[in-house]
């Protein structure tokens, strides 16, 4: 393991760039920003000021980027330079609460989770901490589609408590987890009305009594999923059958999301708030590659 770069305000959602360079977003700090991290003087760029806590980011085909907005409760569109180019807010009269991690599926759409509680009810209002009442909230995450074309927002799934992470697998299922819990789900999003199935959990044990749980995972092209485990210090990695067959400790206890490289290096990028880092690791592999 070697460290990237430090000095980021909780970075999340780590994007490769065919140069080296890095993409991400900084949900707390000075910047709160979507930032560039150059490969070779390792120097912070910003790329667009969000406003209030960007939480997610992915990139697309045409270079365009998607930012999952968690305190403007916004799924924000940039062009490829950082200017807004617009704002979707609600599905229906249902408002966005905390959109979170996002995706590109096999459809070109846009999937994104939305964990389901207002951050005025559920942080301290002087600093980004959890209150106790997190562990009795009413979370209503949810998981929504957003057609790029008619821009037509469908949710797919509710009810979740605090939905984060997700990815699409070599099995063209998309994989979702809850932080609190621990678990993960997958859906057929081919069919009209997806149904949860359960998948695996990345606990061992007793459940954990703090905010502890699945953050943001990638498939490998080995086929095994690499999910952070925020609280917990590692990746969890689950093979086919959902079993967890590796753990990959970090540096930092609170890694967030990862990102592989696809070019033959066997890196992984992971994004780590505790330390305002990002670490790179050896793997076995490649990452899946990602829709784009």
């Amino acid at each position: 393991m070697e460290t990237f770069v430090t000095g980021l305000g909780s970075p999340e959602c780590p994007i490769v760039l065919d140069n080296g360079d890095l993409l991400l977003v900084e949900m707390t700090g000075e910047r709160r920003t979507v930032t560039r991290v150059d490969a070779n003087t390792r120097e912070l760029v910003v790329v667009h000021e969000t406003g209030g806590q960007p939480n997610g980011l992915v990139r697309d085909r045409h270079g365009t980027l998607w930012v999952g907005e968690a305190f403007e409760h916004a799924i924000i569109k940039l062009d490829a330079e950082g200017s807004e180019l617009l704002r979707i807010t609600r599905h229906g009269d249902e408002e966005f609460r905390w959109p979170n991690d996002i995706v590109i599926g096999p459809d070109d759409a846009i999937y994104f989770t939305d964990s389901g509680a207002w951050q005025r009810e559920l942080l301290s209002p002087t600093e980004a901490a959890l209150l106790p009442i997190w562990k009795d909230y009413p979370y209503d995450g949810r998981v929504y589609r957003i057609d790029t074309d008619t821009l037509a927002v469908t949710r797919l799934d509710n009810g979740l408590r605090f939905t984060n992470g997700l990815a699409f697998g070599p099995d063209g299922l998309l994989y979702v987890n809850e932080t609190i819990g621990g678990a993960i789900y997958r859906y057929d999003t081919t069919v009209h009305d997806p149904k949860r199935e359960l998948f695996g959990n990345v606990f061992a044990g007793e459940m954990p009594t703090e905010f502890i749980g699945p953050d943001g995972m990638k498939f490998g092209a080995d086929g095994r999923l690499y999910c952070t485990v925020t609280g917990q210090g590692e990746l969890a990695v689950l093979d086919k059958t959902g079993t967890v067959v590796e753990r990959i400790k970090t540096a930092g206890i609170a890694p967030t999301n990862i990102a592989f490289t696809e070019d033959g290096r066997h890196k992984a990028y992971v994004t780590e708030v505790s330390k305002g880092a990002v670490e790179i690791h050896d793997m076995p592999c490649d990452g899946l590659p990602l829709h784009r």
